[in-house]
């Protein structure tokens, strides 16, 4: 039961991380690979408040959500004058910063040693030490989270971010400002992605920086394209399902050292499938007038 009810806080965290990236890849095409950096954010703003007892749960969540959305607000300011793979570059480089900062940045984050003692959120004076407690917070978030990602999925703020996909110069002549629906989406997704983080740092009760590697990039990457771009109930299933799918490996008499590169390798057939059967929705050809 103990092993069901992790399962089920995982797929709730990475429900947030993967939709608000879906939100910024998926719809926009813009390919923000700082998405982890934000939620490496979200996470040390909470293990930095709690452990101190400076913060309780809404405020830790509060202020993850908005520090992760500052500093990518910033960072969309300047990187989405970039376009393309120079984009893409941009923002590899601002995760590679605070990767840095994470490890070197000893006297704050402890360096590779990691915050441990991170202390479990409390609601109206009620302990969530129980995973099972735990559990219904992270539902109610996740489904709070989902909500409002629909409403933006479905709302004239995602046509405009669909359109300058397509066709950037085309929506500017409509007297839309792209950047302007850019930087929103940015700071929308790292917002999420904040709040993804402070989940995850409450419920491991322990952070470092191996948490947050571009391992784990490639893995929110994935969960995007199975489900398809900018399909919000696609991105869902995929979560459950690339979360999920490994799991059964666990039970088969393996190796240890042979147990965690097959999860890998299974991870990579799935994401060469579903390329190969979706290449032309994913690559489609560019259209001319």
């Amino acid at each position: 039961m103990e092993y069901l009810i992790h399962l089920c806080i995982l797929v709730c965290i990475y429900l947030i991380l993967a939709q608000s990236f879906n939100l910024t890849i998926g719809l926009g095409k813009l390919f923000n690979l700082a998405h982890v950096a934000a939620y490496a954010i979200g996470a040390y703003v909470t293990a930095l408040g709690t452990t101190d007892g400076q913060m309780g749960l809404w405020e830790s969540l509060l202020a993850s959500a908005l520090t992760s959305g500052l500093l990518a607000f910033l960072l969309g300011g300047i990187a989405l004058r970039l376009a393309g793979d120079y984009f893409a570059i941009g923002t590899l480089a601002f995760s590679s910063i605070i990767s840095a900062l994470l490890i070197n940045w000893k006297s704050v984050t402890r360096g590779v040693l990691g915050i441990p003692g991170i202390p479990r959120p409390e609601v109206g004076g009620f302990g969530l030490y129980d995973n099972l407690d735990f559990l219904k917070l992270a539902l109610a978030i996740a489904f709070f989270s989902q909500v409002v990602l629909y409403v933006l999925f479905c709302g004239p703020f995602a046509r405009v971010l669909r359109a300058q996909a397509e066709n950037r110069l085309a929506t500017m002549a409509l007297g839309r400002d792209v950047r302007l629906v850019n930087t929103t989406a940015f700071f929308i997704s790292s917002v999420f992605a904040g709040l993804a983080g402070s989940l995850f740092a409450y419920y491991l009760n322990y952070i470092d920086p191996s948490s947050f590697s571009f391992t784990e990039m490639v893995f929110l990457l994935s969960i995007v394209i199975v489900g398809s771009p900018g399909s919000f109930f696609g991105c869902i299933a995929s979560t459950v399902f690339l979360v999920l799918i490994p799991e059964p490996l666990r039970f088969i008499e393996i190796p240890s050292s042979i147990l965690g590169p097959m999860r890998q390798v299974l991870h990579s057939l799935i994401l060469l499938a579903v390329v190969w059967y979706n290449r032309k929705r994913l690559f489609p050809s560019i259209r001319e007038v």
